[in-house]
């Protein structure tokens, strides 16, 4: 399996949300992101899916390394 398939595999979560925003994600800004974008985007894929969807959502603030991409993630652009 290459990398961005099990990237792909990875992306989808329990939740609808959040497969759209992280498939999103993966498909428009992964491979372009910074080594450090990558390496927080990768970090997030281990969370679990309702800390991820409150830090989105703003309902609680996300650990300030997830800052950046969790913003872009908010975005969904």
């Amino acid at each position: 399996m290459s990398d961005l398939a099990r990237l792909r595999f990875l992306c989808r979560r329990g939740m609808k949300e959040l497969d759209v925003l992280f498939g999103g994600y993966l498909a428009r800004h992964y491979e372009t992101a910074s080594p450090d974008d990558q390496w927080v985007f990768l970090r997030l894929l281990e969370c679990e899916d309702p800390d991820l969807w409150a830090w989105i959502i703003g309902q609680t603030p996300p650990p300030t390394p997830y800052a950046h991409v969790i913003e872009q993630l908010q975005r969904n652009d």
